[in-house]
């Protein structure tokens, strides 16, 4: 299920209204559906970050958290992006 431009936009809008910013401008190769079409999302702060990757051609979406300093990141296995933004 490939995103649509609207979706995207409310994603990202959403995302950025949270503290989100693109990480980079490349597309990273997803590791689901193997597209080479990943975005990847940073909010980093004093207390730990979250990066989240969001493919647009399959629609999967993946969070990692972080704590203070930064040093480890730990996959949510069940992370929601929808449910995330609400």
């Amino acid at each position: 299920m490939a995103l649509t431009q609207k979706e995207l936009d409310t994603y990202e809008y959403k995302l950025k209204k949270r503290g989100f910013r693109r990480d980079d401008v490349l597309m990273h190769t997803c590791p689901d559906c193997e597209a080479k079409a990943v975005l990847t999302y940073l909010m980093a702060g004093r207390h730990g970050g979250r990066d989240i990757r969001l493919c647009l051609e399959c629609g999967r979406a993946r969070s990692w958290r972080s704590g203070a300093g930064l040093e480890e990141r730990v996959e949510d296995p069940d992370f929601d992006l929808v449910t995330f933004l609400r």
